[in-house]
């Protein structure tokens, strides 16, 4: 009977679905090659007038000689798709049993039809158009629309196979112009398709590379203003040929600085006639810290210019000044200093030429700093040339950050926790002390390291050689360390680098070559060598002990405040991190409590409170001894770190430096 299901709307379920497979939904529409075309081109019974055949729907059936449809038919064609292995092909073309060459056409749909064995269907099978005749176990192109008879087995993306001759498209000699004319036009379709994708893609790829330029820019910018704003700004602000610090000076009357407690450390006096004078009430107690603000400009008075130079008073008020042409009071800098503990420090330094930095651990505030040889800055004009005079004067130099001296022994702080990082039983070091040892100077000679005095220590562990400062032991703990390892916990302990402050100052130094000699290895342990440090510096790594190992970073400047007293900025604490672990921490605390009890610096002993300290005598050619002094009290809950260094000595710390100590201790303590 008649197939009255032969409709157009049996043809496919979208539009532009193939007649011959209407059940390609999920073919990719790159995958097809080729459509017919559709409603002009079939009749109003759904019969395909482009050629005789008339087509159905694959249900299994086919046309009877008579013309009756029937749905099932059980004849195994010769040589196709039979019953056995899967159900019929509605075609009139039938190849062999592996499916691979129907005699002309051989139609398959996307999925491969089963052959009489059972092949496994592939997948998208009918996609490209070819001359090769799939076989069904493989997604090859499968049976193109008017693929000639060939082996051509594609692979599994349903491209094109292994035919040579796969991809020549349908045989254009056995389809009618009207088919030939359709195929042409898709193809043409297909390549314009293919273009515009192609250039769609050039497109997109120079967009990107429009798009990230601009990123990387922009990322670039911001970096930029933030590195500006942190790192450069305030030095590029405070510079001398700054334009816009000459216009402020114009508007506003420098600020003043004032210590801790409110002292007034330096002031703009203005007289009768309008003229204005920097004026220092201590004179020449704070010189070096706070600086000057004309010639030789330093101190507080160049690293904070731009502060006291902007006002932030009351507006009603600056307008009212603005108006009578009077100037604006610039705003106030509150600085961390101890006026008293200051004084104090610069009363005992007296005459000799050196330094005393006082910090406090758990903070960073610095409550002193005194360097001599120091000047009046009130009468530094004046007095300017002749001083400078002397190309060897350190007058204006701030020796506390941009001096470097020869360490000695408060350097064994930094020896004996590197041998304690590499010598686990370090509390089984034992060495007898006969006042000195011998080395090879590597030219095959021999030098001589010596304890102060040649004092003879005998037998000492760790911590008796530590408080009693025997170069001797330390020499020879210096020739058992690894170089390498020196070297790194050198730069732990911020040598050879930026110190993390906003004090300017200079960068210590430190070197020991593993193929150094002996002496040279002996000598840089007991803080000689090519050793130099600043005084600054030395107050950090006490006050890094002190605090547990944490160091905090040193700062000048509590707040700016404005003229009647709002406040404008306030710096708080920063830690920088630990120099070393709390446990290393304390077990050099207790070595630096048995020099206080027992060692170079029992002055310090009965003061009513615990102190913590090391003492050195550096060696300097052709000048007296470096004495120095670091520690902190009260040892086991520290209040205040101090560094003490005295130049040109011809005693030992113990006399000069340790005494310094015990006034600073006791002006802050008690």
């Amino acid at each position: 009977m008649k197939n009255n299901r032969n409709t157009k709307r049996s043809q496919g379920k979208r539009p532009d679905d193939s007649f011959m497979f209407p059940d390609r939904d999920d073919l990719a529409e790159e995958d097809v090659r080729f459509n017919f075309p559709l409603d002009d081109e079939y009749d109003a019974d759904g019969y395909d007038n482009i050629q005789d055949e008339v087509y159905d729907d694959y249900d299994g059936g086919h046309y009877s000689e008579d013309g009756e449809y029937d749905y099932e038919d059980d004849r195994d064609y010769d040589g196709g798709y039979g019953p056995e292995g899967g159900p019929d092909r509605p075609s009139r073309s039938y190849g062999p049993e592996d499916g691979s060459a129907g005699p002309r056409r051989g139609y398959g749909p996307e999925d491969g039809y089963d052959g009489p064995d059972g092949y496994v269907p592939g997948s998208a099978g009918g996609g490209n158009y070819g001359r090769g005749g799939g076989n069904g176990r493989s997604t090859g192109r499968g049976y193109g629309p008017y693929g000639e008879a060939s082996d051509g087995y594609g692979p599994d993306d349903g491209s094109y196979g292994d035919d040579p001759e796969a991809d020549l498209g349908p045989d254009l000699s056995r389809i009618s112009k009207r088919e030939r004319k359709a195929y042409e036009k898709h193809m043409e379709k297909l390549e314009k398709k293919a273009e515009a994708k192609q250039a769609k893609r050039g497109k997109n790829r120079e967009i990107l590379v429009v798009m990230y330029t601009f990123i990387f820019i922009f990322v670039a910018t911001i970096g930029y203003f933030v590195y500006y704003n942190t790192s450069l700004s305030k030095n590029i602000i405070n510079h001398p040929g700054n334009i816009h610090i000459a216009k402020l000076q114009e508007k506003n009357t420098r600020g003043r600085i004032l210590a801790a407690d409110g002292s007034v450390l330096a002031q703009t006096l203005t007289d009768e006639a309008g003229k204005e004078t920097r004026n220092y009430p201590y004179a020449n107690v704070f010189a070096h810290v706070v600086g000057t603000s004309s010639i030789n400009k330093s101190g507080l008075e160049a690293a904070n210019e731009s502060d006291m130079l902007i006002s932030n008073s009351n507006p009603f008020t600056r307008a009212i000044n603005e108006l009578k042409n009077v100037k604006n009071p610039g705003d106030d800098v509150i600085t961390t200093l101890d006026t008293n503990l200051q004084q104090v420090a610069y009363n005992y330094l007296g005459n000799n030429s050196g330094v005393v930095v006082a910090i406090e651990p758990s903070t960073g505030k610095v409550l002193a700093m005194v360097s001599k040889p120091d000047y009046d800055p009130n009468t530094l004009v004046e007095n300017f040339q002749d001083i400078i005079a002397d190309e060897d004067s350190k007058v204006l130099l701030n020796q506390a950050t941009g001096g470097t001296f020869t360490p000695g022994s408060i350097f064994k702080l930094c020896t004996t926790l590197e041998y304690i990082r590499e010598n686990p039983n370090y509390s089984n070091y034992s060495y007898t002390c006969n006042g000195s040892i011998s080395l090879s100077d590597g030219r095959g000679g021999q030098q001589s390291i010596n304890c102060y005095h040649n004092s003879v220590h005998g037998t000492q562990d760790l911590a008796g050689s530590f408080a009693n400062s025997c170069n001797s032991s330390f020499a020879n703990i210096g020739l058992t360390l690894n170089a390498s390892k020196f070297n790194d916990l050198a730069a732990k302990m911020l040598f050879n680098q930026k110190l993390p402050t906003d004090i300017p100052h200079v960068k210590s130094n430190f070197s020991l070559d593993s193929n150094a000699n002996d002496w040279l290895t002996g000598a840089t342990a007991i803080g000689q060598g090519n050793t130099t440090m600043t005084p600054l510096h030395a107050a950090m790594l006490v006050s890094a002990v002190a605090n547990g190992g944490v160091l905090m970073e040193p700062y000048l400047v509590d707040s700016v405040q404005s003229h009647d007293g709002g406040t404008v900025k306030k710096n708080m604490p920063k830690s920088y991190g630990n120099l070393m672990t709390t446990s290393e921490a304390s077990i050099l605390t207790d070595m630096m409590t048995g020099t206080v009890n027992y060692g170079t610096a029992t002055a310090l002993s009965g003061m009513g409170f615990s102190v913590a300290g090391k003492t050195g005598t550096a060696e300097v050619d052709n000048a007296g001894n470096n004495a120095w002094f670091i520690g902190f009290a009260p040892a086991e809950n520290p209040k205040i770190a101090v560094c003490v260094l005295v130049e040109n000595s011809d005693t030992s710390s113990s006399y000069v430096a340790v005494p310094i100590a015990q006034q600073l201790f006791y002006a802050y303590l008690k």
